[in-house]
């Protein structure tokens, strides 16, 4: 049997555990020690109350709200079900369970079949520990089936059902019938029990409501072919059809075949298994792309007919599944839909074959080209020599590095270098149409989007130096290249050591190479909150009136860079050298067969810079912030730097933003005074890359999307008298309506996706579906405990998964196939529901554990001595200790336990190990969902369990509708929204975007005294920062363009009369009683004369502030 699927058999094992003990039974005829009331806490119905007997009512209410798509309504999402009354909202107990489904009018009959199990109190005889026999209580289960035939037309509207074998259960049919020639069926079973002495003789459990044919046709119709109104992107998933509903639990079904299926079920712990994707090609090794071989220049012929193999392939593709499938000879179908994927799919080929065509005829591409290559190979070498030598293995990098060796080689999926091809034109020659597109690649997680965009700013990077031009007005030998934005602190921490090591493999090819890829180092700075990395080095100082500051920033420095990121080994405070003089902190590495090693002849840095001050003087190839970060752009001048905007290079420093009013140094014991030599400006970045792209949204997208006015205009320069801005890339795994949020983040009118869709979801020709049936992927389970609280479903839940885990790592056939399902991930909507997790782990889920130790007769119960939390509550040091705690296999003792989390890891945690994740509540976003879910699974067969809160009408309806939605998973992902220049987020922002722009673009107002200068700017001036932020407008939103312009006049005059009064202004003074300052923190009391200005977009959700007065 294949690994994989071996894996596949634990998790089963899991999943078979888990319905024994929340709903049994364990045979059919199970006798047990303890009343199944508590024993179970799912698939029971409780008898039909008073304040229940609306039950069925309710249930029809239900059903009207699916007809409603009559009126041309689409409510196939379940989404519009929020606000519906649910039964179970009504009362605590369940006394109905039912299917709804689709048959055609022609359908004369069907089957269903009722089953369920009932208890009877017995007495059997045991002998208890002294040896005598003693009467204890037992609970003998019964089974209970019939099968009703059901002739539809006996039914007018409803009718109920009463069985057999028991009058008191009843089931209720109801027919509507459709105006497409359709019934909408909808079969309850009712437990109509009148109240017994005893509880337990009234409750059915493991009931089980099943709809069938009597000749087992394919009777059952897709829920989309009898819809009135199609949603425009259901072609995608005719494979995959919503063919009923659960009501009060879950609705499952066999594998449909065109739209239809011959048998549906109730289920109340549904499984869905989804499907991965693989970006292999056929007929494409994964070597037929080497990284190696496309670094090699003197092979440039079969670099290119291998490039061209993958272009025709996808020709071949477009022509054979595109334009010649069947659906294109319905023309409706050829308009609406047809004509328009195609055509995108056919202007990505001209855009891949474009990039071929220029590394046939640019040398210097081609040469860039290569040194990416080369970079990415190094890096991908070097990733492998870290993780074994940090782990103390004794190895040479040499080894790692030889070509002789396969296991040294890597190879481009196809996608990866097929965007990589698209973009090549746009970046080569600033004049391409292409530079305008915003190009987003979307891709599932964990498909590699990452080495995607690390490649293209690899190329972007070399391709620049390359155009070194003396004469030009430009300096491209450094600067900032690119700029690489996530918008959580869990991202940057994991991917910036793939992109670290990146730029150090692009240094080290620089270094070995003379200077034809320049002279100035490749270098990345890290520019993420004051929280994370200091500030400026003045932060790194002592102070007498705090005396803990210091030593508290140097450990945010140190804790930047836990391991060197050429060798893995770690690194301490004394790796750190700190010159306050030179203002530059050096890091090195205490290895001696490192790059890095700090007692080197030549020895030389890691190119890496930590403090914002240092960042703004050096200007690294790569800033990799947090998005946060550039609300710092009306607060200071040196952010200019970040632009290429310089003018001087200070012989002690490094280079001087322009407008920033740097004095020179005196003489020191050590060096001598310092100079200032003009300099050309850098030519500003041009690659701005947005990963996580569908977190830019709600209050953070408006924030985001308003600065992005002044940031794109900073990155603009003019060229032969044309206009060049820079080029955006963006990425996600899951958004919708993405054209038109970022027309709304970056004003650009066209954005193209990458991979673009085919006909099918399964298949896109760069990402192919692979069945479950040939690997194993990510499976999904349902629990929704009607009756019980979450806490008790949640412990019992915890318990069961822990302990079954545990007692498998004993099995033999279990024990090498158990380690990614033996810590469990709980994922919590918020920190209050979490912490009351907390609490179950450390006393409640332990006592259950000891339960199920005595009732299944385990040899001992599992020590839960190891959890973790990972939240927002935790610093961003501790991010790298938490990820290796999660690695760690189940044979060492410091393997975790559980590790409770927050949508904190819903993006970006890539730990291979985990394979179990237990979500309680679903999210808001399904976006969110998916992300977190995709965790799990990377490596090995993935589990999550979702817990639904029977109380809250949204999971209820997620659940009921479990199997279709998880089988449309990504359809239903949510449309984002960013909002830059509505009233409220002009009236937070727009006075920040005035004051950067005047700031950074005009040097004397660039300085904190500049602010009282604002009189000095000519019209032409003013007319200049109104124009970039009007322009953006006729592209966002035409319609408050005169509300803004009038709003820019009021903003700039009330400066004017600010600055004319007696107090000098500055634009923020700490003290204002010898200063006026124009702006202050957000969030801090601020005066008439001075505007809530934000220094981070953490802040857009601040809590409000309220003050109570009191009259005279």
């Amino acid at each position: 049997m294949d690994e994989r699927f071996q894996y596949a058999e634990v998790r089963q094992r899991l999943i078979d555990a888990l319905k024994t003990d929340l709903m049994g039974p364990q045979n059919i005829d199970e006798v047990l020690d303890e009343n199944p009331m508590f024993a179970y806490i799912i698939g029971m119905l409780y008898p039909q109350t008073n304040s229940s007997a609306d039950g069925v009512d309710v249930g029809e209410q239900e059903v009207e709200a699916d007809i409603a798509y009559e009126d041309g309504e689409d409510y196939t999402s379940g989404e519009e079900d929020d606000n519906e009354p649910i039964a179970a909202t009504k009362f605590k107990q369940q006394s109905s369970i039912g299917i709804s489904f689709y048959v055609e009018a022609s359908t004369p009959s069907i089957n269903l079949d009722v089953s369920w199990g009932d208890y009877v109190k017995t007495t059997e005889k045991k002998l208890n520990k002294d040896g005598k026999e003693i009467d204890v209580a037992a609970y003998k289960r019964h089974k209970m089936e019939e099968t009703l035939h059901i002739v539809f037309s006996d039914i007018d509207r409803t009718k109920d059902y009463s069985l057999v074998i028991d009058s008191n259960v009843t089931v209720h049919v109801s027919k509507i019938t459709l105006k497409r020639g359709f019934y909408l069926v909808t079969a309850y079973v009712i437990n109509r029990r009148p109240s017994a002495e005893s509880a337990l003789e009234s409750i059915m459990f493991q009931v089980n409501l099943r709809a069938y044919a009597e000749d087992q046709r394919g009777v059952f119709i897709a829920e989309h072919i009898c819809r009135k109104v199609l949603a425009s992107d259901e072609f995608y998933f005719e494979q995959r059809p919503i063919m009923g509903r659960g009501r009060g639990c879950a609705a499952t079904w066999d594998t449909p075949a065109d739209g239809k299926c011959s048998e549906l079920s109730t289920d109340f712990i549904p499984q869905y298994e989804f499907p991965g994707v693989s970006a292999a090609l056929k007929g494409f090794d994964k070597f037929y792309f080497s990284m190696r071989f496309l670094s090699i220049a003197n092979k440039r012929e079969q670099i290119i007919e291998r490039l061209n193999t993958l272009a025709n392939s996808y020709e071949q593709w477009i022509e054979e599944k595109l334009v010649d499938d069947p659906k294109m000879s319905d023309p409706a179908f050829v308009s609406e839909i047809g004509n328009s994927v195609i055509s995108k799919c056919k202007d990505a080929l001209a855009r891949i074959r474009e990039g071929i065509h220029l590394l046939v005829t640019d040398d210097l591409a081609f040469d860039a080209f290569c040194f990416m290559n080369r970079s990415m190979i190094l890096q991908r070498n070097i990733m492998n020599y870290s993780k074994k030598h940090g782990a103390g293995v004794e190895c040479n990098f040499q080894d790692f590095v030889d070509p002789r060796n396969p296991s040294n080689g890597f190879g481009w999926r196809p996608f990866q270098i097929a965007f990589i091809l698209m973009n090549l034109s746009a970046m080569v020659n600033p004049h391409h149409a292409d530079r305008s597109i915003v190009d987003l690649l979307y891709f599932p997680t964990g498909g590699g989007k990452t080495e995607a965009y690390l490649g293209l700013m690899a190329f972007v990077i070399a391709n620049r130096r390359l155009h070194t031009n003396p004469n030009e007005a430009y300096n491209r030998d450094g600067g900032v290249t690119a700029i690489l934005r996530y918008t959580l602190r869990l991202l940057t921490t994991q991917q910036r050591d793939r992109i670290t090591k990146m730029v150090i493999a692009a240094e080290l090819i620089r270094q070995k190479t003379g200077s034809k890829y320049g002279t100035t180092p490749i270098s990345i700075g890290f520019w993420v909150g004051g929280g994370v990395t200091p500030n400026s080095f003045d932060d790194l100082k002592e102070d007498p009136e705090d005396p803990g500051k210091a030593r508290r920033n140097c450990n945010l420095l140190y804790k930047q860079l836990l391991t060197c990121p050429f060798c893995g080994k770690p690194l301490s405070s004394e790796n750190f050298y700190i010159d306050f003089e030179r203002k530059t902190v050096e890091v090195y590495c205490s290895d001696y067969n490192c790059m890095f090693y700090k007692y080197k002849q030549n020895r030389m840095p890691i190119p890496v810079y930590l403090v914002d001050e240092e960042i703004y003087s050096k200007c690294p190839s790569i800033i990799l912030s947090t998005v946060d970060k550039f609300a710092r752009l009306p607060w200071d001048v040196k952010t200019n730097a970040l632009f290429g905007r310089v003018d001087r290079l200070c012989s002690r420093d490094g280079y001087v933003a322009i407008g920033d009013d740097h004095k020179r140094h005196p003489k020191t014991a050590t060096l001598p005074t310092s100079s200032l030599t003009p300099v050309k400006p850098f030519l500003p970045p041009e690659l701005i890359i947005q990963d996580e792209l569908h977190l830019i949204t709600g209050p953070l997208g408006t924030v985001y999307g308003a600065y992005e006015t002044i940031i794109e205009d900073l990155c603009t320069y003019t060229e032969n008298g044309c206009t060049i801005r820079p080029k955006y890339v963006v990425s996600t795994a899951t958004i919708k309506n993405a054209s038109e949020q970022t027309k709304c983040l970056y004003g650009r009118k066209n954005t193209v996706q990458f991979p673009p869709n085919g006909f099918e979801i399964g298949d896109s020709f760069f990402i192919n579906e692979v069945p479950v049936t040939k690997d194993p992927f990510r499976k999904y389970v349902g629990i929704c405990a009607n009756g019980q609280s979450m806490k008790t479903a949640l412990l019992r839940v915890y318990a069961v998964l822990l302990q079954t885990s545990y007692e498998l790592t004993k099995d033999e056939t279990a024990k090498e196939y158990i380690d990614p399902y033996y810590s469990l991930v709980g994922y919590f909507n918020s920190i209050r529901e979490l912490g009351g997790a907390v609490r179950l782990l450390q006393d409640d889920i332990p006592k259950r554990i000891k339960r199920l130790k005595k009732k299944y007769h385990y040899d001992r119960e599992r020590p839960l001595k190891r959890r973790t939390e990972i939240t927002s509550r935790m610093s961003s040091y501790e991010i790298p200790n938490k990820l290796k705690q999660l690695e760690t296999p189940y044979q060492s003792e410091d393997c975790l336990d559980t590790a409770v989390a927050t949508n904190m890891i819903a993006v970006g945690m890539d730990v291979d190990r985990l394979g179990l994740m237990v979500v309680t509540g679903q999210p808001k976003q399904n976006s969110e969902y998916i992300q977190a879910t995709s965790r799990i699974g990377r490596s090995f067969p993935g589990l999550v369990i979702t817990m639904y809160n029977p109380y809250r009408p949204r999971d209820l309806s997620h659940y009921e509708n479990f199997t279709g939605y998880h089988s449309q998973l990504y359809r239903f992902v949510e449309g984002t929204t960013a909002t830059p220049f509505s009233a409220r987020a002009r009236d937070r922002v727009l006075h920040a975007v005035i004051i950067s722009a005047i700031r950074l673009k005009y040097p004397t107002m660039a300085n904190n005294a500049g602010a009282g200068l604002i009189t000095s700017l000519t019209d032409a001036q003013i007319d200049e920062i109104k124009s970039i932020i009007l322009e953006r407008l006729n592209i966002i939103k035409p319609a408050v363009r005169m509300e803004a312009e009038t709003e820019i006049d009021q903003f700039i005059d009330w400066w004017k009369l600010l600055a004319a009064r007696s107090k000098p202004l500055r634009y923020y003074v700490y003290k204002t009683d010898r200063y006026n300052r124009l702006m202050n923190y957000y969030g801090e009391r601020c005066i008439e004369t001075e505007k809530a200005t934000l220094s981070s977009m953490r802040e857009v959700e601040s809590a409000s502030n309220m003050y109570y007065y009191l009259e005279d």
